[in-house]
C-alpha cells in the first residue's frame, strides 16, 4: 500500500500498482529481447517473471545454479506458455564464455534491448577488522568485474549488430545497487558496500564512454531473499521487507521509453514513477554534472568540481 512519507517523492511504495504494471501497453517490450543476469532465484527470477509479463520476443536467463536457473524458466513458461526462454549457465566473471552467450543470442534474435543485472553475493557480514586479506576480493571480482565483463559484452554485442542505430534508439543496461552505498556506515557491510558502490563508479565511467546505451541504477528495497536471510543470521534488520513485485515490475517501468530521462542517474524502485516524470527537468539538469540522482559532492567547490566533470 502507497503511503506518504519523506523521500524523494511524497508518495512512496512497498508493492507494485497501476503505474509499473508490466501488463501495460506503455510498458511492452514486444518485438524486444530482455537479459536478466542472477535469474537463479531472488529479486532476479521475480523480474525474469515481470518481464515475461511484458510480451518480449525472447527471454535470456543467465545463472551460475542450473537446477536453480531452470526452476525459474519452467516457471516463467508455466505462465507464459508462448514465450520463448532461453537460459545459459555462466559466470560473469569468464569474459570469453560470456561473449559467446551474447554473441550466440544476438546471431539468433539481432541484438539484445534490454539488460538487467541483478547477480550478486553478499561478501562476510563481520567487521572489517576481521576480513580475511586473503578472500576479501572475492567480492569485488564478482560485483566489479563481474560488472565490467557484463557491460563489455553488451555493448560489443549490440555494436556489432547494428541493429539500435538503425532503429533510433538505445539498448539499456540495469544495474541493481544498494542504498547502503549513500547512507552512514551499516556494521559489518563494509565489504559489500564498498564493492556495490565501487560497481557504480565503474558503470559511470564506461556509460560515458560509451553515450549510445542507456544506464540505470536501481536501488531495488529491502527484500525477502536469500541474501537478506544470510544477512539476518548476523544482524537485526532495522527494516520491514517490501513485497518482491515492487522492483520487478519498477525495472519493467525503468526499461521502458517512459524512464529515458533517468539515464545515468540512480533511483529506488519505492519512489512514485508519475512524481519522478513530473520532476524530470530538475532530474535531467543542463550540461554533464548537473541535475539530480547521481553520485556527487554537496559542498564541493563548484569550479573544481565542473571542471572536473565537464572533462
Amino acid at each position: 500500500m502507497a503511503q506518504p512519507t519523506p523521500s524523494y517523492t511524497k508518495l512512496t511504495h512497498s508493492t507494485s500498482y497501476s503505474a509499473i504494471d508490466p501488463t501495460s501497453p506503455a510498458l511492452s517490450t514486444s518485438g524486444k529481447v530482455v537479459l536478466v543476469t542472477g535469474a537463479s532465484g531472488g529479486i532476479g527470477r521475480a523480474t525474469a517473471l515481470s518481464f515475461a509479463a511484458s510480451g518480449p520476443n525472447l527471454l535470456v536467463l543467465l545463472g551460475r545454479r542450473s537446477e536453480a536457473l531452470e526452476e525459474t524458466a519452467q516457471l516463467v513458461r508455466s505462465r507464459h506458455a508462448n514465450l520463448t526462454v532461453e537460459t545459459h549457465i555462466v559466470d560473469l566473471c569468464n569474459a570469453p564464455g560470456l561473449r559467446g552467450v551474447f554473441d550466440s543470442v544476438v546471431s539468433k534474435s539481432g541484438g539484445i534491448d534490454v539488460l538487467v543485472h541483478s547477480a550478486g553475493v553478499l561478501a562476510p557480514v563481520i567487521p572489517l577488522l576481521d576480513a580475511d586479506p586473503a578472500t576479501f576480493l572475492d567480492g569485488y571480482k564478482t560485483t566489479v568485474v563481474g560488472s565490467l565483463t557484463l557491460a563489455q559484452a553488451f555493448v560489443l554485442a549490440n555494436n556489432d549488430c547494428g541493429r539500435h542505430e538503425a532503429q533510433g534508439d538505445k539498448p539499456v543496461f540495469i544495474n541493481l545497487t544498494t542504498a547502503g552505498i549513500l547512507f552512514p556506515p551499516f556494521r559489518g557491510m563494509g565489504a559489500y558496500v564498498s564493492s556495490k558502490m565501487a560497481a557504480v563508479k565503474l558503470l559511470e565511467a564506461f556509460a560515458a564512454e560509451n553515450p549510445q546505451v542507456r544506464f540505470h541504477h536501481v536501488h531495488p528495497g529491502f527484500l525477502d531473499t536469500a541474501m537478506s536471510r544470510e544477512l539476518a543470521k548476523t544482524t537485526k534488520l532495522p527494516f520491514s521487507f517490501d513485497d518482491i513485485s515492487l522492483p520487478a515490475d519498477f525495472l519493467v517501468w525503468v526499461a521502458s521509453p517512459e524512464a529515458k530521462f533517468l539515464d545515468g542517474k540512480l533511483v529506488f524502485s519505492a519512489w512514485d514513477v508519475e512524481e519522478l516524470k513530473g520532476r524530470e527537468k530538475e532530474i535531467v539538469g543542463g550540461p554533464p554534472g548537473t541535475g539530480e540522482l547521481w553520485l556527487g559532492f554537496k559542498g564541493f567547490p563548484r569550479y573544481i568540481g565542473g571542471h572536473a566533470l565537464g572533462q
